[in-house]
């Protein structure tokens, strides 16, 4: 008598087999979604930062696993540049050699946009006049107009808002105030 499964045996093995890379891939899918919790934070940083600058009209690339990342590296306010960019250069549309950011009064050049991320990440951490400050100070050192600082806020609160301004409201809300409406 030989010791060969038949069909039957042979069918209920293979379906056995199924079931365990079933389970092995579901198991499998399962743990990397608890264990990414850090990388699930960086995703939606940068789908936040996607939203932001489509909403804004920006040109593509939009850099935000660059501005996430050079932010983490720097340990800053990930939304601080983007805004930054936004209300300086409108994203890069009126930038001056790879300098969205208006660094040096736009005076400054970068051989490109990543060197320039780094560069103005790096002195906002640790530069002479930056390091050691709060958001509000490195703000004020930045640019220390008040209604700069005002702009700022309302653009770094935008992106973690889930319904964003249409383009034509968020160019408005940038817009400085026209001669008619000031008062005399």
């Amino acid at each position: 008598m030989g010791t060969t499964p038949n069909s039957k045996q042979t069918d209920l093995i293979r379906r056995a087999m199924r079931l365990m890379v079933v389970l092995a891939l579901a198991v499998a899918a399962s743990a990397n979604t608890v264990t990414d919790g850090p990388s699930l934070v960086a995703d939606q940083r940068t789908q936040r930062l996607e939203v932001f600058f489509q909403s804004f009209g920006c040109p593509a690339p939009h850099h935000v696993k660059e501005y996430v990342g050079t932010a983490d590296n720097f340990d800053i306010d990930y939304r601080l540049l983007p805004a930054i960019s936004v209300l300086e250069s409108t994203c890069g549309v009126h930038q001056r050699l790879n300098n969205r950011w208006g660094w040096d009064s736009a005076r400054k050049g970068f051989a490109s946009f990543r060197a320039g991320l780094e560069y103005i990440a790096r002195q906002l951490a640790e530069g002479h006049y930056y390091k050691g400050k709060t958001l509000e100070e490195k703000v004020r050192m930045y640019n220390p107009k008040p209604e700069y600082a005002v702009l700022l806020k309302k653009l770094m609160s935008k992106i973690d808002d889930k319904i964003l301004l249409p383009v034509q409201d968020a160019a408005a809300t940038l817009a400085p105030p026209s001669e008619s409406n000031q008062s005399d």
